[in-house]
């Protein structure tokens, strides 16, 4: 194979990587991935007991919910009132 083909083929696939890279990153541009409920929801409750109102305030406006035990069990957590429970995760 010519030089030049060789540098047109690894430019080429070095620039499908950094696409590959660049669509992996959240739309924000930060690069954490965030596990959980946000920071907010668990500082709703935090004078609060289970099954107690709460209230949030989000980007997207009010949310209003009910302080329920999050999945670790060590905090409690603003869910929304209309939120419907996802089964567990497996941790294989």
């Amino acid at each position: 194979m010519k030089a030049k083909t060789k540098i047109a083929l690894t430019l080429a696939a070095g620039a499908f990587s950094l696409s590959l890279f660049a669509r992996a990153q959240p739309p924000d541009g930060s690069q954490r991935e965030r596990r959980g409920p946000p920071p907010e929801a668990i500082e709703a409750c935090v004078d609060l007991s289970v099954g107690e109102a709460c209230i949030v305030d989000t980007p997207h406006g009010t949310l209003e919910g009910v302080c329920r035990e999050g999945r670790r069990g060590n905090e409690l957590v603003c869910v929304p009132n209309d939120h419907r429970d996802r089964p567990p995760r497996r941790d294989d």
